[in-house]
């Protein structure tokens, strides 16, 4: 027999493993979009939950195919609506804000399921509390701190505003005509605003502000419905719950129908906006395979992340993952494209990275018995 502590050791490096798959993937997912035009975003959501739903499948069937629960979908579908309202966010309050706010309730309504037990799921186990809360207001400092900081102004060309049905369209100067598009949305779990959000249309920012929050609600609540299933099997110290007698216990067997959720809703959403278009709606051939792309990588994280709540549980996995693709986000920035400069940044950026190894190291320790 395997000792106890073995096995404890074991399954908590699987879960910092998949934090760490889910903190580099989703830091790294939209750079290789960067350089092409998202337009309203809507296109770009769809191709990249073809990536995404891709990924799942492979999962599924190197897994030998486990039981299909629909149930699972709802939490993907909460995702893709959430993600879907991020387009409307950054037209009215802009990318730095729209993280923020989304961000950090992610984060809270994440750590409070775990912490408290809310829907019906279980508590997670801490052994020092002290030390998780802590982690947690360090986190929140970090992401608030992440707002001011901004792309270098030499780094960003003048651009002009055209508005034409309600849709705005910016045109970048010594550049091709056909490179010319709508502003994209960026991610929900990215670093900070790579490039201006540049409007001069009648925003709403209190508007923007509750979809900010709404979104942050979907996000944090999107593992729910398959972790519900996972502690309500009926086995060991789970509660029961006789239509999910016998099911598996495994996250990973849940990740297939998690995905489907997200590109079932995707669907939903390109097809009301489709209409909504008068069947015009913003495609472009060019970002098809970059966007399937990004949507495989993203969907590698959040595998990882599916490890991380099973193995480490909410309140470890939240906080954790929801810093940490900032930090990836922002070494892209600097070192590839360069749009991150300047003394004030840097210092901010440090104090960024300080709050978030902070965070980490109160995390693992309030995880640790020992």
């Amino acid at each position: 027999h395997v000792p106890h502590w073995v096995r404890t050791v074991t399954m908590a490096a699987m879960g910092y493993i998949g934090v760490l798959m889910a903190v580099v993937c989703f830091g790294s997912n939209f750079a290789v979009v960067k350089k092409f035009d998202g337009g309203d975003g809507i296109f770009f959501q769809l191709m990249m939950c073809m990536g995404i739903w891709t990924a799942g499948l492979v999962v599924h069937l190197v897994l030998g195919s486990p039981k299909f629960y629909p149930i699972a979908m709802i939490g993907g579908a909460c995702w893709a609506i959430g993600n879907s309202l991020c387009v409307y966010i950054i037209k009215n309050i802009g990318m730095a804000l729209g993280l923020v706010i989304w961000g950090s309730t992610a984060m809270l309504v994440g750590w409070c399921t775990g912490f408290f037990g809310l829907f019906g799921l279980q508590k997670d186990e801490i052994a020092r509390v002290w030390l998780n809360i802590l982690g947690l207001c360090l986190a929140l400092t970090s992401i608030g701190i992440s707002f001011f900081i901004k792309p270098s102004v030499s780094e960003q060309p003048k651009v002009s505003v055209q508005i034409e049905d309600g849709e705005i369209f910016v045109s970048l100067p010594n550049e091709d005509p056909i490179e010319e598009g709508k502003i994209s949305p960026g991610h929900v779990l990215s670093s900070v605003q790579e490039k201006p959000i540049v409007t001069n249309h009648k925003t709403n920012p209190c508007m923007g502000m509750v979809a900010a929050v709404v979104a942050g609600l979907l996000f944090g609540n999107n593992f729910d419905p398959p972790t519900y299933i996972q502690q309500h099997n009926c086995q060991g110290d789970n509660r029961c719950v006789e239509r999910f007698r016998g099911a598996s216990s495994d996250p990973l067997n849940y990740v297939f129908s998690h995905f489907c959720g997200i590109y079932a809703m995707s669907m939903l959403i390109f097809f009301g906006y489709t209409i909504y278009k008068k069947n015009k709606p913003w495609i472009s051939s060019e970002l098809t395979f970059p966007a399937f792309l990004s949507g495989v990588i993203w969907a590698i994280g959040q595998i990882g992340w599916f490890i991380a709540n099973g193995e480490l549980g909410y309140t470890v996995a939240f906080p954790m993952v929801v810093i940490g693709p900032g930090i990836v986000g922002s070494i892209w920035s600097i070192f590839l494209f360069k749009s991150i400069r300047g003394f004030n940044n840097y210092l901010l950026l440090l104090g960024v990275f300080s709050l978030s190894i902070s965070c980490c190291v109160c995390m693992v320790l309030s995880k640790s018995s020992g």
